[in-house]
């Protein structure tokens, strides 16, 4: 990043921090949760990269399908979709086919690369010394019975949602900490004297442990997700029939009575808003 500021303009050059946070996220996330380097700090930039920031805008473009998602997904078999995709003159559903086909590629040539170093003696020999959480997952797929290990198809979920959930959710995370941070300058100050005070007790390199006993930082980065929540919300369906308790009662539409509670039978779709919970006051 530095580099590109020198080359382009020196201290006067605007930086688009955030395609660096993803790239980090990105790299971090490959090194620690699958043992995998995409070159990023080599300067390579993986098509991944621009696929997985695609994927909400397209979602939210054909906001229009969501209701027949469900009833599509299940429309006849895997490859019949993808005729029906690659046929149909509809621009958001074919490129969101490449973005999906561009993420699945990227994955399944992860997992190969696992396999073939687990099948040779050297999964831990790669990135991240063979400490990274899909090694141990592949290494403990082996250690139990043949009926309870994963299939190769389940694996390579693993591979592609902790790649796109743990990237996408840790950028958003420090892109809305680093926004907030240059809007409250006293709060990023105070922030800086705790680091400062921290490399002088303990030395530039600070461990977990280190960084994890730092109030202000911890109170900083609590903060930051509260405001800006990675997942804005999640979608649950209940499991059996339900009685919702309401910390405030509520006026029903007609306003002759007060609601306490709220039936929630079973199979209801729950969406549930982690913005408007963490903002509520």
């Amino acid at each position: 990043m530095t580099s590109e500021v020198q080359v382009n303009g020196g201290n006067t050059e605007v930086v688009d921090l955030f395609k660096w946070i993803h790239l980090v996220s990105l790299e971090i996330i490959g090194q620690a949760g699958i043992g995998h380097s995409f070159g990023i700090l080599e300067g390579h930039v993986p098509d991944y990269l621009a696929a997985s920031r695609d994927v909400f805008a397209l979602i939210s473009e054909m906001w229009y399908l969501h209701p027949f998602i469900t009833f599509l997904s299940r429309l006849g078999p895997k490859f019949f979709r993808r005729a029906v995709v690659e046929y149909i003159a509809h621009r958001p559903a074919r490129k969101l086919k490449n973005v999906a086909d561009t993420m699945h590629n990227t994955a399944a040539n992860i997992m190969k690369h696992k396999r073939e170093a687990l099948e040779s003696g050297t999964l831990g020999l790669g990135v991240a010394g063979g400490k990274d959480m899909m090694t141990g997952l592949l290494k403990r797929n082996l250690e139990i019975t043949p009926k309870d290990q994963m299939s190769d198809e389940e694996l390579l979920s693993q591979v592609n949602g902790l790649l796109f959930a743990a990237h996408d959710t840790t950028s958003s995370a420090l892109s809305g900490t680093i926004d907030l941070l240059v809007k409250h300058q006293e709060v990023q100050a105070k922030l800086r004297d705790e680091i400062r005070e921290a490399y002088r007790s303990y030395g530039n390199d600070l461990d977990y442990d280190q960084l994890n006993s730092l109030p202000y930082l911890d109170a900083v980065c609590r903060e930051s997700l509260r405001i800006h929540a990675s997942g804005s919300f999640i979608v649950r369906i209940a499991s059996k029939d339900w009685t919702l308790p309401l910390h405030y009662p509520i006026k029903t539409k007609s306003g002759k009575s007060t609601l306490t509670s709220i039936q929630v039978p079973k199979g209801t779709t729950v969406h549930i808003s982690f913005r408007a919970a963490n903002q509520d006051e």
